[in-house]
């Protein structure tokens, strides 16, 4: 009788094998997670960039199409009104209104300015706004070149 042996692996080299198996599986999810957790905060962020900059734009269009800007510290609005629309945008604690419409931005009026020098209520000319509650050392600023409507109207207001 010919003793014919099966060459396989022992009990012991397979539970070996499958552990090495578990942990490179397991540091691959790990690994999956992070990346995950990575690509989520980036979309936060160029969500938030993204919003800012549309944001910024639409703030600057106004301002310049405007002929008459105010800023009510008692409210934390600026008023702005041409001589076909007004615009309100509305400073709240973790939006900002603009009209009726809401802009999910935590936004702060830092300085204003009227002819260069800084007011806190009244004509506004020029102001400054933080974002550093969305991005950090995030500031918009704004200015419009006076002309001689304001001049004229502004004690008609």
């Amino acid at each position: 009788m010919t003793n014919h042996k099966i060459k396989s692996f022992t009990l012991p080299e397979l539970l070996i094998v499958m552990i090495l198996t578990a942990i490179v599986v397991g540091m691959a999810f790990s690994v999956l997670r992070l990346v995950q957790q990575q690509i989520k905060i980036i979309q936060t962020n160029f969500e938030k960039t993204s919003s800012l900059s549309l944001f910024e734009q639409r703030l600057w269009q106004d301002f310049n199409e405007m002929s008459h800007i105010e800023f009510h510290q008692q409210t934390n609005s600026l008023f702005m009104e041409s001589e076909i629309d007004t615009v309100i945008y509305s400073f709240q604690e973790n939006y900002v209104l603009r009209n009726s419409d809401t802009i999910k931005l935590r936004l702060v009026p830092n300085t204003l300015f009227f002819q260069g020098k800084e007011i806190h209520n009244g004509f506004v000319d020029a102001l400054s706004i933080s974002g550093k509650a969305e991005l950090p050392d995030y500031e918009i600023f704004v200015s419009k070149k006076n002309d001689l409507t304001l001049f004229m109207n502004q004690d008609g207001f």
